[in-house]
């Protein structure tokens, strides 16, 4: 028997003559999947239905099922490793493998970017045909021709001679999204596909998505941003706990069910009170003048004459687009990018980091963008990735006290609300959410008098954004200064005492946390001439907490 034959069921033979055949309604169905990794249950029982033509929001905690549940469909995991059933386009299908999925008319967009830098924009569209035809005149010639007209055709904004490698993060998703589109599927899987992107970027994915639901193509949207679902999706599924919890029409969204229904319970106001450091809190860093190095152009600044303070208790908001610099100013902080002029003050003494270990000495605490690169060593448990920075706490001479290590880690976990079996569980096995919170527990452990908060609730769920805001106001409250940046405009605002926003290379101004809005942000951010809605000149280099 072929591979399709024996993957596929039913197969063309087994199938009823087209004619006779009433067209299903829904494009995909799963039904009572069940999928258990040993003693845990990752999905129990979860039914999705999309119907034709829509685009179908999926949404949940990191950890509610998504990824197992979207593997299954794949063909990831393969028939027999779970139970339940998949219909596509109202026929059974039975999945062994990706290039299943692929031939019965799935076709998933995964998170992480999977393009050849290489190759044209016309070689990665047709990268599966290519691989059929190896000589170059196939490449070259035909392959233009038709990756031309197919993009043209579907209204997707991409230069088939360009080189992948010279395109934006954006761009590069829109090649694997024409690459997806090209072998014409019954459903277009889009998993987390804004996780990288500008809000102008998110904002031309959204309308050729919408563009593409007009022409009648099926959309399965997974994401963890809530006001996604609420902007583009035609419907959507909550996935909670491995079930699903809900499924609604668009008339019937509602910000707080679908809140209740992700979390199983009311999140209540999804920002604390703003703390509010005292008149005369003492500053625990300045920053005179500072200039730090392009890391892509050796020698060249990038930022320049940068000057802010920050003081005990208080969150100051790094405000500014992508590219202005705001992860270079505190990698620079912690050592890791090269100051090429300026001071640095910390706790009234002047401070030079040459790399992590001085920051931390100094007191200097760094939560970096990309926990799964920089945060995380996803070979070791809980316990070891969060007792890393403080190993001569939990060590008697030259050996580890596992005792002591484990109490710590154990301690950290509760603090955090950190949701693992044990503190041996291995880093990988953590929902995102529950990674980034280790992460926090690992920098928190070397007891910082300066935090450096970059993007700490990106690609978390709304509750573990709940806990992480709640944990960043208590420690503003016990005297830490922390340093935030963040993309989404809300959070920044509503948890900031002051927002210095970065733009061309330095400083533009410096606005007050509690009275700016976004639309006031944004003019900033962008370099949009305002009235005078900026902090006195004498505040605007932190001289007193706000």
């Amino acid at each position: 028997m072929d591979l399709m034959s024996d993957h596929l069921v039913p197969t063309p033979a087994g199938l009823p003559p087209a004619s006779v055949q009433a067209p299903s309604a829904f494009a995909l169905e799963m039904d009572s999947i069940v999928k258990t990794f040993g003693a845990v249950q990752a999905l129990r029982g979860v039914s999705l239905q999309v119907r034709r033509g829509e685009i179908h929001g999926l949404i949940g905690q990191n950890g509610a099922g998504k990824s197992t549940l979207m593997k299954i469909l794949d063909g990831y995991y393969p028939v027999g490793s779970f139970a339940g059933s998949i219909k596509v386009a109202g026929a059974e299908v039975r999945l062994h493998s990706p290039r299943d999925g692929q031939a019965v008319g799935i076709a998933i967009v995964p998170q992480e970017t999977t393009v050849v830098e290489a190759l044209s924009v016309a070689e990665n569209v047709l990268l599966g045909e290519l691989a059929q035809h190896s000589t170059q005149l196939f490449a070259r010639n035909r392959s233009r021709a038709r990756a031309t007209a197919f993009l043209a055709e579907n209204h997707i904004p991409l230069d088939a001679d360009a080189k992948v490698s010279s395109l934006s993060m954006s761009k590069k998703q829109l090649v694997m999204i024409a690459r997806a589109l090209y072998t014409k599927p019954e459903v277009l899987v889009l998993d987390e596909p804004t996780s990288s992107l500008t809000s102008d970027e998110i904002d031309n994915l959204f309308a050729i998505v919408r563009s593409l639901r007009d022409d009648g193509l099926t959309c399965l949207f997974i994401t963890h941003k809530l006001d996604e679902i609420l902007e583009l999706c035609d419907r959507v599924t909550i996935l909670r706990d491995g079930l699903a919890a809900g499924e609604y029409a668009r008339a019937e969204f509602d910000a707080d069910r679908l809140i209740t229904d992700m979390i199983g319970r009311k999140l209540g106001d999804l920002y604390p009170p703003r703390p509010v450091p005292a008149a005369d809190a003492p500053e625990v860093l300045r920053i005179e003048g500072l200039a730090v190095e392009n890391p892509r152009i050796p020698g060249s600044e990038l930022l320049h004459d940068v000057s802010f303070t920050v003081h005990a208790g208080e969150i100051v908001g790094l405000g500014g687009l992508v590219g202005s610099g705001r992860s270079e100013l505190v990698t620079a902080l912690y050592g890791q990018t090269p100051i090429l002029r300026g001071t640095v003050t910390l706790d009234g003494r002047t401070i030079r980091p040459t790399g992590a270990k001085d920051a931390m000495a100094a007191g200097i605490g760094l939560l970096t963008e990309d926990r799964k690169k920089e945060g995380l060593l996803f070979n070791l448990n809980i316990r070891e990735n969060v007792t890393l920075n403080v190993l001569d706490g939990v060590s008697r001479g030259v050996l580890l006290n596992r005792g002591r290590e484990r109490q710590v880690a154990r301690d950290t976990v509760k603090s955090l609300s950190i949701a693992a079996p044990s503190t041996s569980t291995r880093v990988t096995n953590l929902s995102g959410g529950n990674q980034q919170k280790t992460v926090l527990g690992k920098v928190l452990l070397s007891k910082p008098k300066v935090l450096l908060l970059d993007e700490p609730t990106k690609g978390v769920d709304i509750a573990s954004k709940a806990d992480i805001y709640r944990l960043m106001t208590d420690l503003a409250r016990s005297g830490v200064g922390i340093i935030f940046i963040s993309s989404e405009f809300p959070e920044l605002i509503a948890l900031s005492n002051r927002l210095v926003v970065l733009a061309g290379g330095t400083v533009r101004e410096t606005l007050d946390g509690a009275s700016t809005t976004e639309e006031r942000l944004m003019r900033s951010v962008m370099r949009v001439e305002t009235g005078a809605e900026a902090m006195p000149e004498s505040n605007r280099a932190g001289e007193g907490p706000q």
